[in-house]
């Protein structure tokens, strides 16, 4: 075995992938032509080899559950959370504060779930719910007390929708940024 030799057995699988260039592939040939070693080196290289299937010790399954328990749970915090901060920001606290606060409540949700119904979920019902049982222990109409609840939790509605095309928008800037800073170590290559 000489020196060529071993040039061979490291450009085999290129060789056998066609990623050698015209010049390469010919000296390649060649050689094979005239070495019995690396004639049979290439042989063996083109034989698929049997691969016995990894079986892991872990449970995927399993593993899936608990990750989605463990989401679940913090999903639910989140939700009564968002409720408790709803009922003690709301409008009928008569404070502003439910601007920003509900901006950021829709932001936030938004970025956990990414899902802008379930922000419309969470921002319009505590305020619905609260505002109709509020009314009705006023002794209001049903109807007035439908209306007026309507438009509390859609006012509340709105910010939270802003913060969730803020959070929307955020979301896509760093996607655009990802995928910038990946053609850019495209290019470098």
């Amino acid at each position: 075995m000489n020196r060529d030799c071993y040039i061979v057995e490291d450009l085999l699988p290129l060789y056998h992938e066609g990623l050698l260039q015209e010049e390469t592939t010919h000296w390649l040939e060649s050689h094979l032509q005239s070495c019995d070693h690396c004639q049979e080196l290439s042989s063996l290289s083109q034989e698929p080899i049997d691969q016995e299937p990894i079986c892991s010790p872990i449970d995927n399954e399993k593993m899936l559950r608990k990750i989605h328990l463990k989401l679940s749970f913090y999903q639910i915090i989140l939700i009564a959370i968002s409720f408790v901060v709803a009922i003690k920001t709301s409008l009928l606290n008569e404070s502003f504060g439910f601007i920003l606060t509900y901006t950021i409540l829709g932001f936030i949700t938004y970025l956990f779930y990414r899902k802008m119904a379930i922000v419309l979920i969470i921002a319009f019902l505590p305020n619905f719910i609260w505002s109709l049982v509020d009314s009705l222990s006023n002794e209001s109409t049903l109807v007035n007390a439908m209306i007026g609840s309507i438009f509390l939790a859609c006012l509340h509605l709105v910010f939270a929708i802003i913060g969730g095309v803020i959070g929307f928008l955020v979301l896509k800037l760093k996607e655009n940024g990802d995928e910038n800073e990946k053609e850019e170590k495209m290019d470098i290559r």
